[in-house]
């Protein structure tokens, strides 16, 4: 992964110094571009002119001025401290729709998306949040507000086992696009993988149930093996046992985790409604920024 050309979606309502600090920080390597993108849309505005084109037209032109405005004022700021900025807004109701195909236009390296916490203290993702998360072909980070440490923790999530095509191909790129992250923000690199073993009261073998606790052994080895075998000696490595949507939150509370990348696998919707992903069983219920990373090969159904 690259990180030369930064897309940044910005609610011109709610923006953060957080925010804008980790943007700089993500432009501090020579020669990186940073766009701030603003997908606009409001809907009274749309029904006050429901029977005049023409206004309307002048009104979504004058709302997209004053947008432009605080995007100026934002870029501005950030020249300040030597980033090169660009800016640009357009007018649309769907806004994954409008920042993919701004992502395919400008040739995006990387999306930065902020997301917000709801007042319950999840998340809160709405459904064009999870048509993003879906269909972006560029690498996703999500962003929370809140700062990261003076020395940062990325950790990848790896799944050699994954029930995909060719899970070892979406690996490689959660830990090549973990350590391009970990050199960029000198932070410390961990890999992690969870494992899930039968549970000794649903096995009916009964050979299977005496030695229970050395098949257990077994598989918890051939983890450990593969794992070791994907990574550099560099790298911190966590090999918890039990259901990733319960060990990974707490692993990232427990490791002060900043950062976590994963693979996020395109899925219909019959699918992620019976099964879920371990993308929607993690990112709404974890206190760290997420780098969301396609399968190679990829291609959205948003187009240009």
């Amino acid at each position: 992964m690259k990180t030369e050309r930064v897309l940044v979606h910005i609610d011109t309502a709610q923006v953060s110094d957080t925010l804008m600090q980790k943007i700089m920080i993500l432009a501090q390597k020579k020669g990186t571009m940073i766009e701030l993108f603003s997908c606009c849309y409001n809907q009274s505005l749309h029904r006050s002119y429901l029977f005049d084109d023409e206004a309307e037209k002048h009104a979504v032109a004058g709302y997209l001025h004053q947008a432009e405005a605080k995007l100026i004022r934002l870029a501005e700021q950030l020249e300040a401290q030597g980033g090169q900025v660009s800016y640009d807004v357009t007018w649309n109701r769907n806004v994954a729709e409008g920042l993919i195909r701004k992502a395919l236009r400008y040739r995006a390296d990387i999306v930065v998306f902020p997301i917000g916490r709801h007042s319950h203290g999840h998340y809160l993702f709405r459904q064009g949040d999870w048509q993003l998360i879906a269909q972006c072909p560029t690498p996703l980070l999500l962003i929370r507000d809140q700062q990261w440490a003076v020395h940062p923790r990325v950790a990848a999530l790896v799944d050699p086992f994954h029930q995909c095509e060719e899970p070892q191909k979406l690996d490689n790129q959660v830990l090549k696009n973990s350590q391009v992250l970990s050199r960029l923000l000198v932070a410390e690199q961990h890999v992690v993988h969870s494992f899930a073993t039968i549970p000794q009261a649903a096995i009916f073998d009964e050979h299977l149930t005496i030695d229970y606790a050395a098949m257990h052994e077994k598989v918890k080895q051939q983890h450990t093996d593969v794992l070791q075998a994907m990574v550099s000696k560099d790298v911190i490595l966590h090999l918890e046992q039990g259901d990733v949507h319960a060990v990974i939150p707490a692993l990232v509370k427990r490791e002060n985790i900043d950062l976590l990348v994963m693979g996020s696998i395109s899925r219909g919707f019959l699918d992620r409604f019976l099964v879920g992903s371990s993308v929607e069983r993690i990112v709404g219920h974890v206190d760290c920024d997420f780098l969301l990373v396609k399968q190679p090969g990829f291609v959205s159904p948003i187009t240009e």
